[in-house]
């Protein structure tokens, strides 16, 4: 009998343990049938560890594609800031170059402003640039007019006297002072009672600059005086210029104006 209760003794001991470790094999699942269900069931849920992990990445994605926008934006604050400047800069060039026009335009008025009427032009003022078919013969006349009006100077008193009218308009400015004809020949009488012996002869030819507008011609010659007073033992000599404007506006050359100047002195023994 022993063996036999040692048997049965082994059987029970090894069902009680397949019992223990397998309980669930008694139930079996209620839908054994659906595909994918306890499967879906025991899918594991996702870890929080993995979640936290692709955080840094999204992260530095998002910092990647806002970089370009950054730079972006500062270049063209540098471009924006570069054309102010040269906005800047271009302003301030307009404003100096219309400073230098205005300066100029203010210059030019004041060089080239209007003679009053009242001033008389000086002789250098003759105009010469405008040709005038007319100057040649104008130039030939008051050249001969000034020669022959020193000769008369040198002849004896009563020529002297009787020849001046003839060379003279009807009004002369004479050295400064406007003279009509009897004015003027009283001026030529007291010349001639000072000094009655005179003798002037002119250096080449004269210099003539005409004047269209005006009709006149402005004559220089330069010449050799010797002057004497036998009465008052008096000398004068020397070299002097003798300017005389001649007018053509009434058809014969005339003389209106009149001045001469010493140009130097010599052997002067009286005045």
């Amino acid at each position: 009998m022993r063996p036999a209760l040692l048997l049965t003794f082994l059987l029970s001991t090894a069902c009680a343990a397949q019992a223990q470790q397998s309980p669930n094999w008694v139930d079996p699942p209620a839908k054994s049938g659906a595909p994918g269900t306890g499967a879906e069931r025991a899918k594991p849920a996702p870890e929080a560890g993995n979640r936290s992990e692709a955080a840094p990445d999204e992260v530095a994605e998002t910092r990647r594609a806002a970089a370009p926008t950054r730079r972006s934006a500062r270049r063209q604050e540098r471009a924006y800031g570069r054309t102010a400047e040269r906005d800047h800069a271009a302003e301030a060039h307009r404003g100096r170059r219309a400073a230098i026009r205005e300066r100029a335009r203010a210059q030019a008025a004041r060089t080239h402003r209007p003679m009053s009427p009242a001033i008389t032009p000086p002789p250098a003022a003759m105009a010469r640039a405008e040709p005038d078919s007319r100057f040649s013969d104008w130039a030939i006349a008051a050249q001969r007019l000034s020669l022959d009006y020193l000769a008369s100077i040198s002849a004896p008193n009563g020529a002297m006297l009787a020849s001046a009218p003839r060379f003279y308009g009807g009004q002369v400015r004479f050295h400064g002072r406007n003279l009509a004809i009897p004015a003027l020949m009283a001026e030529k009488r007291r010349f001639v009672r000072r000094w009655p012996e005179r003798r002037y002869e002119p250096q080449g030819e004269p210099r003539v600059a005409c004047d269209g507008p005006s009709a006149t011609c402005l004559v220089r010659t330069v010449y050799d005086f010797t002057a004497v007073s036998p009465s008052r033992g008096a000398r004068s000599q020397g070299v002097a210029e003798l300017l005389l404007t001649v007018s053509f506006a009434g058809g014969r050359p005339v003389v209106v104006s009149e001045s001469s100047r010493v140009l130097s002195r010599g052997g002067s023994g009286g005045a």
